[in-house]
């Protein structure tokens, strides 16, 4: 703080001519020379003298670490003077503290850019050291369809809190019952994190599997920082409107899916969050025997069981002492496959008209809590083949092991045999470990099935659904 030596004859007029802040230490003088103890040893911008006194008040400074301060005299009856001088050097002091602001600066400055460089370089490091000894990505979300379904309209919002850290989030999988390739230019998606940044994600090429559902939105590069929550913001602004696959519903409203218009589900988006370090490259959306299908795709559908034929049950071991069965239940709009101890069971859903298939899959549930652990798999094949050769195993995609009680998943599988017309659909399901099958209750909760250029471009009028039960 700036302060003043000030003769104590004119301290009432230096105090009247200096600002509030700036402080003074008056120095009185009498018959017997100065009335106190020399001031405290603090920096001082300059001494104040009586007029006429200047020499008088030097040598009372002679010997102290003030003798060398510049003098100001100030006179009584003309204290302009004084007060020019008194401003002179305020102005100085000022211009000097502004030059050693501006040093100070600097030298932040370039120490904070040496920083970062030694901060980015022990990052690289850190990131080294983690990626040698621990995982490099992670599954850290995982919501799979269980059938229920949400439409956005033309300019509609639907947010997704998500209840994972934003730091290394690198990708979104969404599930979408429809091909979504041609108008997926009319969906934006972005993260939004705690501290109001915005991530905007890009779908990735269509090589992902579209056949199955699932489609893929990356980040340019995983978040980075510390630890905060997020959110998913998805907003529909191309023509009529897009379907997004929906969750378990979830009993706290603010994980829910929130669309700003309309009513609100109860169930999550349908989802998968990936988490990882850089350049670490992700498992892909789609199952391994469908790669390259996805450009063939055309149109997809999804189907409840309640808009397709009952199912019968078509083999089971050839000796069975437990109880198999099939059943639709209505309440769960729901297809029920109960398989044997002694071996699986298949059920089959006769007379579909599937012309042009390309991929089925369909959604699977291990519906009981107590229920063991349950295999799965779906086929498909041309209406009738399979009651003259009875091979249905070779018709099935490949098995989905070991689902657990409550579990959710999806199975999938490529026609062995061009379907041309109506078709039979394979429904088939295992116990995953020998022991009872009480309450092994394997559900079918819905059916996503996709078709080829060649199929759509029938359009046949008297099939709206693209589904036809035959007599």
């Amino acid at each position: 703080m700036t302060s003043f030596i000030v003769d104590g004859r004119v301290q009432q007029l230096a105090r009247g001519l200096l600002p509030e802040n700036v402080e003074i230490e008056a120095l009185g003088f009498g018959k017997d020379g100065i009335g106190s103890d020399y001031p405290v040893d603090r920096p001082f911008l300059a001494a104040i003298a009586l007029a006429g006194h200047a020499e008088e008040l030097r040598t009372a400074l002679a010997g102290s670490p003030h003798a060398r301060l510049a003098l100001i005299e100030l006179d009584p009856r003309h204290p302009d003077a004084g007060r020019a001088e008194m401003i002179r050097l305020l102005l100085g002091e000022i211009a000097a503290s502004h030059r050693q602001i501006g040093e100070a600066r600097a030298v932040a400055a370039q120490l904070r850019s040496e920083s970062i460089g030694i901060k980015t370089r022990l990052r690289d490091i850190e990131n080294l050291l983690y990626s040698l000894g621990n995982p490099q990505l992670s599954n850290a979300l995982s919501w799979q369809p269980t059938g229920a379904l949400l439409a956005l309209s033309s300019g509609q919002t639907v947010v997704q809190n998500l209840p994972i850290n934003a730091v290394s989030l690198t990708a979104i999988d969404l599930w979408f019952p429809q091909v979504v390739l041609p108008v997926i230019a009319g969906l934006t998606l972005a993260v939004e994190d705690a501290a109001g940044l915005v991530y905007p994600l890009r779908a990735v090429s269509p090589d992902m599997g579209l056949e199955t559902g699932w489609m893929r939105f990356c980040l340019a590069e995983p978040i980075a920082g510390i630890g905060r929550d997020c959110r998913l913001k998805l907003t529909w602004t191309g023509p009529g409107s897009i379907t997004l696959g929906l969750g378990q519903p979830v009993p706290d409203p603010r994980f829910r899916a929130t669309p700003d218009t309309g009513t609100a589900p109860a169930e999550t988006l349908a989802m998968r969050a990936w988490q990882s370090l850089g350049g670490v490259r992700l498992p892909a959306c789609t199952p391994a025997l469908s790669s390259g299908s996805a450009a063939s795709i055309h149109e997809a559908e999804f189907i409840a069981p309640s808009s397709l034929p009952s199912p019968e049950l078509f083999a089971q071991p050839p000796v069975v002492t437990d109880h198999v069965s099939t059943a639709f239940w209505e309440r769960e709009d729901a297809i029920l496959v109960h398989p044997s101890r002694s071996g699986p069971a298949c059920a089959i859903i006769r007379g579909v008209d599937l012309a042009g298939l390309s991929h089925v899959s369909a959604l699977v549930t291990v519906g009981h809590v107590r229920a063991p652990s349950l295999n799965f798999a779906v086929g498909v094949a041309p209406h009738g083949l399979v009651d003259e050769d009875g091979f249905w195993q070779r018709r099935i995609g490949p098995w989905m092991t070991g689902m657990p009680a409550q579990g959710w998943g999806q199975v999938h599988c490529i026609p062995a045999e061009p379907i041309t017309g109506k078709a039979d659909i394979l429904l088939a399901a295992s116990l995953a470990t020998d022991m009872p099958n009480d309450l092994s209750w394997g559900l079918f909760r819905g059916f996503r099935f996709s078709r080829g250029a060649t199929a759509a471009a029938a359009n046949r009028p008297d099939v709206a659904r693209g589904y036809e039960v035959s007599a």
